[in-house]
């Protein structure tokens, strides 16, 4: 190894292997105190620009697979509604055309219902060929299935079970169909006023379920590599404090701005709405080593506490993992257990021949 690189490797260490022996006189003149390092549970992370945003999955929608106008309204934006409460009434050239062919498809399945319950009982008695009964039940069967299918396609249009079974039983057209929410919730947008035509790729209702609601931040990608996904942190936001997980950290980096979208739960208890935008504090869980500012100082890039030992001082270098106003947060080791020194810092590291910064 080249000597000169060997000798500035060397000198470092031997810097902070080295004591500053003095006497208690010299302490005491020199007027340097001492404290143990407070544990601490949490350190501070970083502040941070948080969005609260509705998760997609509590996000419902409602709109219409055909071309509609709206008759009636009965709600209005912003509105908490239950399953089953009628949000509109609406007609449609579509919708009255669905209903007719139910209609035609449910007559021509009671006339072959007839027809094959009479030639089942003329071919028990063996009056007519085997062969037609199986025809006509054949056919029996496919008109059923085209009922089927029928309320299915009423069921796509909105209409309700009650309304279905009434239109099968007394084959009367509705002209409107009543819109109804089959969740409980707000609704967030409403694109429905009376009169107004709609279209199928518009969406008449947009309802916002309860439930757990996301927190997103966008952070350095530096930073990001102390996260982990389930961990549990504190967050300060909107003047709360409160516990919750990271969900989920973006596999991508914005090649941008070299940042990654980090997400955290935002439970219902913590009643932050959706859309608001602040400053947020981040904590971390761990258990680490509080200490004041003026405890630590600089020695090169490396930054250094002196522990009181028995012949004086030693300097130990230390791994800030954050600070706050008044306080670093520093990696817990054996050594920093002890009582450090917490003024008088530039006179002790001149002891060991630095220099003053």
């Amino acid at each position: 190894m080249n000597k000169k690189l060997l000798l500035g490797i060397l000198i470092p260490l031997s810097i902070f292997a080295e004591k500053v022996q003095i006497t208690d006189e010299q302490e005491k003149n020199w007027n340097i105190q001492v404290e143990v390092p407070q544990v601490s549970h949490r350190y501070p992370f970083g502040e941070f620009i948080a969005h609260v945003v509705i998760p997609p999955t509590l996000l419902h929608t409602i709109s219409l697979p055909f071309e509609a106008n709206v008759k009636k309204l009965n709600v209005a934006k912003y509105q908490k509604v239950k399953p089953g409460d009628v949000l509109a009434e609406v007609t449609g050239t579509k919708w009255i055309e669905v209903q007719q062919k139910a209609i035609s498809e449910a007559i021509e399945y009671k006339h072959h219902a007839h027809l094959t319950e009479r030639k089942n009982m003329l071919c028990k008695e063996e009056i007519i060929p085997q062969k037609e009964c199986v025809a006509a039940n054949a056919e029996l069967e496919a008109d059923k299935v085209r009922v089927l299918a029928s309320k299915a396609l009423l069921k796509g249009y909105g209409a309700s079970d009650e309304m279905i079974e009434a239109l099968f039983s007394k084959l009367k057209i509705s002209n409107t169909i009543k819109i109804t929410s089959t969740v409980e919730g707000s609704i967030i947008a409403l694109n429905a006023t009376p009169g107004k035509s709609t279209t199928p790729d518009e969406a008449l209702f947009v309802i916002k379920q309860k439930g757990p609601l996301w927190l997103e931040a966008s952070m350095e990608a530096d930073r990001t590599v102390k996260l982990k996904e389930g961990e549990k942190i504190e967050i300060s936001l909107a003047n709360k404090t409160f516990q919750t997980k990271v969900l989920q950290i973006s596999p991508v980096i914005n090649p941008e701005n070299q940042t990654r979208q980090v997400r955290f739960l935002l439970t219902e208890e913590i009643n932050i709405s959706a859309g608001y935008i602040g400053s947020a504090t981040l904590s971390l869980f761990d258990s680490v080593l509080k200490v004041k500012k003026n405890a630590v100082i600089k020695e090169g890039s490396t930054q250094i506490v002196f522990v009181k030992t028995k012949e004086g001082f030693v300097a130990v270098p230390v791994d800030v993992l954050s600070e706050d106003d008044s306080y670093y947060y520093l990696r817990t080791t054996a050594m920093l257990k002890q009582e450090i020194a917490t003024n008088s810092l530039a006179i002790l590291k001149n002891l060991l021949g630095g220099n003053d910064e």
